[in-house]
């Protein structure tokens, strides 16, 4: 007879936590901010920060600062895959570090 490891208490091991900090730029437009944030809400994630700032002298550019923790890296990446495919997204700096 074959056995589950799961039903035999051995539990699977836990996908890493990770914090990860999105770096974004794209002109200032009304709907930046919540095609931003769709991405985060749909995959069960809740910002630990979100601020948003005109940059560019005349404030044509937005500048975003987007940060999780506590997600799987999976959470991470499909977030960051999410970002760049954002209408209007210029550039998005990513950074993922292990939770300590």
């Amino acid at each position: 007879m074959l056995s589950n490891a799961n039903a035999a208490g051995a539990a699977a091991p836990a996908a890493p936590m990770v914090r990860a900090y999105f770096l974004i730029t794209a002109p200032a437009d009304p709907g930046l901010l919540p095609r931003l944030l769709e991405p985060v809400a749909k995959l069960g994630a809740v910002p630990s920060r979100m601020h948003a700032s005109r940059e560019s002298g005349d404030g044509s550019e937005l500048g975003v600062d987007l940060r999780l923790s506590g997600v799987p890296l999976r959470t991470a990446r499909l977030v960051e895959c999410a970002l760049r495919a954002v209408v209007g997204v210029r550039q998005v700096l990513a950074v993922v570090e292990p939770e300590a």
